[in-house]
């Protein structure tokens, strides 16, 4: 009688055990799948995580034009090359990349986004400067760069101390 105890008790935990694990696998599928539908979508016009931020360049107007029949990537074999810029008026850029700039009237541009970083030791902050160039003609769009502040600054690593064990 105890052999046919036991075997009932060990046969229990394998039928409780499947029908349980099988629910558990299925409440992480659902879990998953409607938080990735969530994820997805989103309103129209809403920025994402997909769209980069474009440089807002007031009323100016850039030479290569952003549309929904050209794409930025479609663009960059008609902006000018680093070759053909004169970067001599930016002695200090540490970032230079093609970017996508837009206009108060909602029209996205083809740029050339130069970046610099200053630090001020003073309060300890980075200082960004951006200036923004016509890919198509290597032209200026803002009369004066945009400037960034915030973040820490370049700490000297030797005059920090330890805070954990």
């Amino acid at each position: 009688m105890l052999k046919f105890i036991d075997h009932v008790k060990t046969s229990m935990k394998g039928t409780l055990a499947i029908p349980a694990l099988f629910a558990t696998m299925i409440a992480v599928v659902l879990v998953f799948g409607a938080a990735s539908a969530v994820m997805a979508d989103s309103e129209e016009g809403a920025k994402s995580y997909k769209r980069h931020w474009a440089v807002p360049i007031g009323d100016a107007t850039g030479s290569l034009e952003i549309t929904e029949e050209t794409s930025k990537s479609e663009l960059k074999d008609q902006a000018k090359s680093l070759d053909e810029l004169d970067l001599s008026d930016y002695p200090d850029i540490t970032k230079v990349r093609l970017g996508k700039a837009v206009n108060d009237k909602d029209q996205y541009f083809l740029v050339w986004k130069l970046m610099s970083v200053d630090h001020d030791e003073e309060s300890d902050t980075r200082i960004k400067t951006i200036y923004v160039l016509d890919a198509g003609t290597g032209e200026p769009l803002l009369d004066e760069p945009i400037k960034k502040e915030g973040g820490c600054g370049y700490k000297n690593k030797s005059e920090t101390t330890k805070t954990s064990a």
